[in-house]
């Protein structure tokens, strides 16, 4: 199979993660996709690829041994912010710049995703405007697997050893939590998910997660004066004494955001989640401050309400690492030069595995897959850069 085959085949497969899932992996079909990868590998020759008892994927292929041992690394499951799988994905070939139709009311257009321009000429694959593609982190599979498979079919070249780990949950945080340095037994590594095929990524943001419930008092609305207190209502204030431009729609770079993901309730009850990003870490820690000082105010105010903040880290910025040591990054630099591709350095708006893996001890910086408007209806692929990055990591295991 090509890389076009495989990503084909993989996003067929609906493989989201669930943040309220009390298992890990937080869904069974992230266990049934990695065991479907692992006899992928036992087909072309890799008989050593098996899944532990987390989930996880790992899998080596010999190379020189006095080569570093390269890991690469992707995770199997996808955003939770729209159903994947099931579904034909669309190919269009030679893009030409004008709109696409996804669906009879979904569209895309240059105008409102200008990634679109760079794509001219490019063979893309598109949604039906109804399902997650998956490129997240289907593409960063399909590089691998093809890697996998191009040195099993060409053992007569020189390379370095190659070591293959593929993550679930990491959508909710937890690609990492169950990483074995041990199993993976890499010397430096890297993840593929995401972004535009010449960009690098050591930088990424510090993140938590916040839940917040409330308690309302619920009597007849007819009777309600001075007596109810509209759980609801109570949530949406609570929101409202957020610094209203420090959102994802009004932030870039390496500004911070708070993001409500999900409300939902009655008078009596209402539930919050939000995520908390920055940069900073001090501007992180600043950020949970201020949702534990709403939260006072707000019981002050509503002395009969009732309000529970729950904060939980969830990674950390991998730059902490990489300020101080930048040879993993320059070795993957100079693969993109050998292939006349200039390398841009962009800081995450979010996380990765790498973050995690980084500090359990292994640098691991995160490189794009040609993977555009992730986590919607609107993504898209470009297949030519997935495959220039193929070339990439090709360069990388045989040059370095």
């Amino acid at each position: 199979m090509s890389i076009k085959e495989k990503f084909l085949k993989y996003v067929k497969i609906d493989t989201m993660s669930d943040e309220n899932s009390s298992t890990f992996p937080s869904s069974k079909s992230q266990l049934e996709f990695g065991k479907m990868l692992v006899k992928e590998l036992h087909e072309i020759g890799v008989k050593n690829a098996y899944q532990d008892e987390f989930g996880y994927v790992y899998a080596k292929i010999d190379g020189d041994k006095k080569l570093k041992k390269i890991g690469l690394i992707a995770h199997m499951d996808t955003s939770s912010s729209l159903q994947g799988g099931n579904f034909e994905p669309r190919i269009v070939e030679n893009y030409n710049g004008q709109e696409i139709k996804l669906s009879a009311e979904y569209s895309l257009d240059t105008n409102h995703f200008p990634s679109l321009k760079n794509q001219i000429g490019h063979d893309l694959i598109v949604t039906d405007g109804y399902h997650l593609l998956g490129g997240d982190d289907k593409a960063g599979i399909a590089i691998i697997m093809e890697i996998a498979q191009y040195y099993q079919n060409n053992t007569h070249i020189k390379h370095a050893p190659i070591r293959i780990c593929f993550t679930p949950d990491e959508e909710i945080g937890l690609g990492a939590s169950h990483f074995d340095l041990k199993k993976m037994d890499a010397d430096i590594a890297y993840t593929l998910d995401g972004g535009e095929y010449n960009e690098i990524n050591y930088e990424n943001f510090n993140a938590a997660s916040c839940k917040i419930n409330i308690k309302g008092v619920g009597v007849h609305p007819g009777s309600a004066k001075s007596i109810m207190v509209n759980a609801l209502t109570l949530a949406m204030e609570f929101n409202n004494l957020l610094p209203e431009n420090e959102v994802p729609e009004k932030t870039e770079k390496y500004e911070g955001f708070y993001h409500l993901t999900d409300l939902h309730g009655d008078v009596e009850n209402a539930f919050m989640s939000y995520i908390l990003r920055d940069h900073d870490e001090n501007k992180l820690e600043q950020k949970k401050l201020k949702m534990y000082e709403i939260a006072e105010i707000l019981k002050a105010k509503y002395k009969t309400a009732k309000i529970e903040v729950t904060i939980k880290d969830s990674y950390k910025n991998m730059y902490t690492y990489f300020k101080n040591d930048m040879s993993v990054v320059n070795l993957i630099s100079n693969a993109y030069k050998a292939n006349d591709i200039l390398p841009i350095y962009v800081p995450i708006r979010g996380g990765t595995d790498g973050a995690s893996i980084t500090f359990l001890g292994l640098p691991c910086p995160n490189i794009g897959v040609g993977d555009y408007s992730c986590h919607g209806r609107y993504e898209y692929v470009s297949l030519n850069e997935m495959n220039k990055v193929y070339e990439v990591i090709k360069t990388l295991l045989e040059t370095i």
